[in-house]
């Protein structure tokens, strides 16, 4: 097969996921402090009815003042272990649950979705680590039916595969940030020796005030490249802790874009049957796919280590039911097939994207973590009452462009105490309609984002 790669790409992912604990209870020391619906938008998603809120400018990562105190002084551990298929196989089969249970009503609604599967899965899995009994089960269900030990060990050979990339920047961080009063909740050691070996997850004590709130804000900025400036809007009297993960991936294309590649006026028809002018981005592609209602490619980064898919519903296929129809195994499929020479074209474009996945977690099968009996008893110790999830925020944001692609993800979960075949013909795929895209590990097949484009001027 023969692989032609007529583009340079610089790819920026971000992706940050806050788990905010609640407890349920009366509340009342511990150490000093650091320093439901989608939509396409470019403000914070945060909780309601808050009692904190942040200040009118958000001070830059290198001008927080943080007076940190880690709750665990254990080394981060790398792995070499590769992810073995069954687990890669359940992860693929997780991503496509995800990614069709929370954007469905949006696709439906002709808006553009983006999430990042290895975002939720980061911060599920480390809160995970602090659950029991029917809590934990439900929780590893949902991340594919795996044990936690395997998420764990999968979650640490990828971080690892990550931060120690030498073709593209991909930066991975992780942080707990815990209630300032010992009254109310007391982290356990072992838990926050465990995220910092596995996740490299920092744990802070803080007062939970607008300092605090700032200081998040500023952690999840600067771990995203700038790219999430803020992911709270506010912090609850309920709130008592937060795990948070924030990703920040630059990849360039493997072959740059040439001037005649581009062209400034073409036309792009959305969800509608409206037709936008665009700039596209034409080029000859090696990793050409089909099925009997997808035709797609694959466009590699430097190294090749990571590939752009992308999914073209056949001709007449609603969008929204190609999402709903899809699973792990098409997605298997389509990357495996790859192969042959195809002619492509990709429509510049840019947007955000915001939902609550509460709900959407809790249809995937993940009801104990939000019930006052849920059943964290190996993170913390509470005053007098139980600790449960209150919400999952995610936020992304994606720029595509002859340079390359810029994307990012925050997601917080708020934790409370309140109640390949070669082609015979020459191919192609005009992504000049509404598609789907990944951006995918190719060492697994893995997606660490996914997102749909029904409009590309909307």
């Amino acid at each position: 097969m023969k692989n032609i790669y007529l583009k340079r790409t610089i790819c920026t992912a971000l992706a940050g996921l806050m788990i905010a604990l609640t407890s349920c209870g009366n509340v009342s020391e511990q150490k000093e402090s650091p320093a439901s619906t989608g939509k396409n938008t470019s403000s914070s998603a945060g909780n309601a009815d808050p009692t904190t809120t942040p200040d009118d400018t958000i001070a830059e990562p290198d001008e927080t003042n943080m007076s940190v105190k880690p709750l665990s002084e254990v080394s981060h551990e790398n792995s070499d272990e590769t992810p073995d298929d069954s687990f890669n196989a359940a992860y693929r089969n997780y991503s496509a649950e995800l990614f069709k249970t929370t954007c469905a009503e949006d696709i439906k609604a002709g808006n553009n979705v983006m999430i990042s599967p290895e975002s939720v899965m980061l911060a599920i899995g480390m809160t995970a680590n602090g659950a029991k009994g029917e809590t934990l089960s439900q929780m590893e269900t949902v991340l594919g039916g795996q044990g936690i030990d395997a998420v764990n060990k999968a979650m640490q050979y990828r971080m690892t595969k990550f931060m120690n990339s030498d073709t593209v920047n991909f930066n991975v961080a992780n942080s707990v940030w815990v209630l300032d009063d010992s009254e109310r909740i007391k982290m356990k050691q072992e838990f926050c020796d465990k995220v910092k070996s596995v996740y490299n997850a920092d744990s802070f004590i803080a007062p939970f005030d607008n300092t605090t709130l700032n200081d998040i804000n500023s952690w999840v900025n600067k771990n995203t490249n700038n790219m999430i400036p803020s992911v709270l809007d506010s912090i609850k009297e309920s709130d008592v802790a937060y795990l948070i993960n924030a990703m920040a991936f630059e990849g360039e294309w493997a072959e740059k874009y040439e001037d005649a590649q581009v062209r400034e006026d073409d036309k792009f028809t959305n969800s509608k049957g409206e037709e936008e002018k665009v700039k596209m981005l034409y080029s000859e592609e090696g990793g050409y796919f089909e099925d009997e209602n997808t035709t797609g490619f694959l466009k590699y980064y430097s190294g090749h280590d990571y590939a752009f898919m992308a999914m073209l519903p056949s001709e007449g296929t609603d969008i929204a039911d190609y999402v709903a129809n899809m699973d792990g195994e098409k997605l298997s499929n389509l990357w495996q097939s790859a192969g042959g020479s195809v002619d492509v074209c990709i429509p510049e474009f840019s947007y955000d994207y915001g939902r609550e996945l509460s709900d959407d977690l809790k249809a995937m099968g993940m009801t104990a973590p939000f019930d006052e009996n849920a059943d964290f008893s190996d993170m913390a110790e509470t005053g007098s009452g139980s600790l449960f999830i209150d919400k999952v925020i995610h936020k992304t944001h994606i720029e595509l462009d002859r340079f390359g692609t810029k994307a990012a993800a925050s997601t917080v979960v708020v934790m409370t105490d309140e109640a390949c075949l070669e082609a015979k013909d020459k191919k192609q795929v005009y992504l000049n309609r509404p598609f789907v895209y990944a951006i995918i590990d190719t060492e697994s097949g893995t997606p660490v984002f996914m997102g749909a484009v029904n409009t590309v001027n909307g």
